[in-house]
């Protein structure tokens, strides 16, 4: 059976949530349904591993489940208030959206500067990941900016598309070195047993 990448994983629901975020960026009050989903995130896990140690036979249960259990609860009520009271996340939503893309956007522009030698990255690689890494600063930064929530919402699904579009150039890029390291490991090879 083959593994599936976490990376490929991590790209593909970012990939989701940025179609997501582009289809519903005008439905009034996106963030709270934002709201209720993640809280949903939050008290799915906990409930399945609340209800796992709960029909565990008491003697198989082990301390390490045991101790599991505080974070869980915690991951349970933060997720219920996030269902309940949804309305008091909207702008810390929005600020968690603009440090998201900070953080996405500096990530590959590390990376690329980084592998920029041993990888051939071109320039204009570095493109998509700055206009990641700017939308994120100005919605951080305008608060004019975060009033308009459609526009942070649009924003934020474009960006995320940005980030993926990104990670395919890495991806292309990698696969392009590991080819030639590939061929010229198979030639030297060739060259040996002759």
């Amino acid at each position: 059976m083959k593994k599936i990448s976490i990376n490929l994983l991590t790209n593909v629901i970012l990939l989701f949530a940025g179609i997501i975020l582009i289809m519903f960026h005008s439905v009034p009050n996106i963030m709270i349904w934002g709201a209720r989903v993640m809280g949903a995130t939050f008290m799915l896990p906990a409930i399945a591993y609340l209800v796992m140690v709960a029909v565990r036979h008491s003697d198989a249960r082990t301390s390490t489940e045991y101790m599991g259990v505080l974070p869980a609860v915690g991951g349970l009520c933060f997720g219920l208030v996030m269902i309940l009271k949804p309305d008091k996340f909207d702008e810390i939503l929005q600020l968690l959206l603009g440090m998201l893309l900070v953080v996405l956007g500096l990530f590959h522009v590390i990376y690329l500067f980084l592998s920029r030698n041993t990888l051939s990255i071109k320039g204009w690689y570095f493109l998509c990941p700055a206009i990641v890494v700017l939308s994120g600063l100005l919605s951080l930064m305008l608060p004019s900016l975060r009033e308009n929530v459609s526009m942070i919402v649009l924003t934020s699904g474009i960006c995320l598309l940005l980030f993926n579009f990104t990670s395919l150039q890495e991806f292309m890029a990698e696969r392009r070195r590991r080819k030639v390291v590939t061929d010229s490991s198979s030639l030297e090879n060739t060259e040996n047993e002759l």
